[in-house]
């Protein structure tokens, strides 16, 4: 009997501790998600279409011959400490697979192999005519710079109601013609929340 009992509190406890995969392809999982106070996977992916679509439907990159993208500052000014390279990268990912404009990673650092294959010239283990010839770098004519700010308050209905929390989140961007170093395109996407349990500094 009480080797039963062991037994059963042992699959108890790691039922309770159960981790599941969700498969993010699958509309009924996802679904299924617990939602959160904090933003994640669905928030990111909600705001980065809202806002890329914005950015296209606008014209802006009508307007610019042969648009090429430098990533400015992407400034996280709420209380979650996460990669705001999160953010970046599916926007970036919508803007580019769009074909409406291209990104310049070499001109901000990101990407330094286009500098390491360039200090190859006069090394003669390498073919030249393999290497990057002078003046072929494309310089970015337009920038993309934002900031994520966070609102927290309290929410009460009556005296004897429970005290939520609603966060309003809110991503703010602009476009920017490095030229005339005038915005072509600016938005604000809000994602709000309400629960029990808000992220604080």
């Amino acid at each position: 009997m009480k080797k039963a009992l062991a037994l059963a509190l042992t699959l108890a406890l790691f039922a309770c501790g159960e981790t599941r995969v969700v498969d993010l392809n699958d509309p009924n999982q996802t679904t299924r998600m617990q939602n959160v106070m904090e933003l994640e996977f669905r928030d990111w992916e909600n705001v980065a279409q809202t806002m890329t679509t914005s950015m296209i439907a606008s014209g802006a990159f009508t307007r610019i011959k042969d648009p090429v993208i430098a990533m400015g500052p992407m400034i996280n000014d709420t209380a979650q400490r996460f990669d705001t390279d999160i953010l970046v990268r599916k926007i970036r990912a919508t803007l580019v697979n769009s074909g409406k404009a291209r990104i310049a990673t070499n001109f901000t650092g990101e990407d330094a192999t286009s500098d390491a294959v360039r200090a190859q010239r006069g090394n003669a283990e390498f073919d030249a005519g393999t290497i990057a010839a002078k003046g072929t770098l494309v310089a970015p004519n337009l920038s993309l710079s934002g900031k994520m700010l966070q609102r927290t308050f309290q929410l009460q209905s009556g005296w004897f109601s429970s005290v939520d929390t609603r966060v309003e989140y809110y991503l703010q961007l602009a476009l920017t013609d490095l030229r005339t170093g005038l915005s072509v395109w600016e938005g604000t996407k809000p994602i709000v929340k309400e629960g029990n349990r808000a992220p604080a500094w």
